[in-house]
């Protein structure tokens, strides 16, 4: 990533994470200054300096029903704010939110979650966990259509966002913002909630593994991380670069897909 961003090709991270799980130690350890979306596209900021370029907080109403949808599934909403993580109670699988160290003072229990409503919730979190998550992730997206992103990473659960918001459409907003065409944009994903991303992107590739909707969104797939696959992305994107000057890219690791 260093090679990348020394050539002038501005790298940014686009995660589901919060700014603070990790996101501020990984781009100071990579040389990204930023800034960098999180939250699934909620926010947008530079996790090193706590500057917000943008939020989008979920209307009042929408996170009310979005707490009374939790509570009719039996489920333990996770809420995440500008200043860190609240919740009632912490179902089995994600008490990591509230033990490591980093995490700590970004996580406090609230007695009712519900009075959060006026400090700008981004994104209420429900913990589904495999067995639930389709169930849960289709009645949502039923009953919200239209009134809600109803965003997920992976089977551990889904999330609501305000409207309109995901990875895709905060990576447009910001190549916007930084007078950047969109066909000049080269992204990377592996999870399902990388499929708008992938779509809208001038150059797109897929991790190996990834989910077939995401697979199916991009220009390529690559190999996984394991196997430096973002590197066979970037030497596709950037023909110029020389990431690997000993080991040129192999484009028999890459996969292109039909148009």
């Amino acid at each position: 990533m260093a090679l990348v961003a020394a050539s002038g090709v501005e790298v940014v991270l686009v995660t589901g994470r919060s700014p603070w799980s990790g996101v501020t130690e990984l781009t100071a350890r990579l040389g990204l200054p930023g800034p960098h979306i999180t939250m699934q596209g909620g926010l947008i900021s530079v996790p090193a300096t706590g500057t917000f370029h943008r939020v989008r907080a979920l209307p009042p109403r929408l996170y009310l029903d979005a707490l009374r949808f939790a509570d009719e599934c039996g489920l333990d909403p996770v809420v995440a704010l500008l200043d860190g993580h609240r919740a009632e109670r912490l179902a089995d699988g994600i008490d990591f939110l509230a033990v490591p160290q980093a995490e700590r003072s970004r996580f406090r229990y609230a007695t009712d979650l519900a009075r959060l409503v006026d400090e700008g919730p981004i994104r209420v979190f429900l913990p589904t966990g495999p067995a639930r998550h389709r169930p849960v992730r289709l009645a949502a997206q039923e009953i919200f259509a239209g009134r809600a992103s109803v965003v997920w990473s992976d089977l551990t659960g889904i999330e609501f966002l305000a409207p309109g918001i995901h990875k895709g459409e905060a990576v447009a907003w910001l190549a916007a913002a930084r007078g950047i065409g969109l066909d000049e944009v080269a992204a990377v994903g592996d999870g399902q909630n990388d499929v708008a991303m992938l779509r809208i992107a001038g150059r797109s590739a897929a991790m190996d593994g990834a989910p077939a909707e995401a697979r199916l969104a991009a220009d390529i797939v690559v190999p996984t991380s394991d196997d430096d696959g973002v590197l066979d992305a970037f030497e596709w994107f950037f023909p110029d670069l020389r990431l690997r000057p000993l080991a040129p890219c192999d484009h028999g690791r890459v996969v292109r897909l039909p148009s």
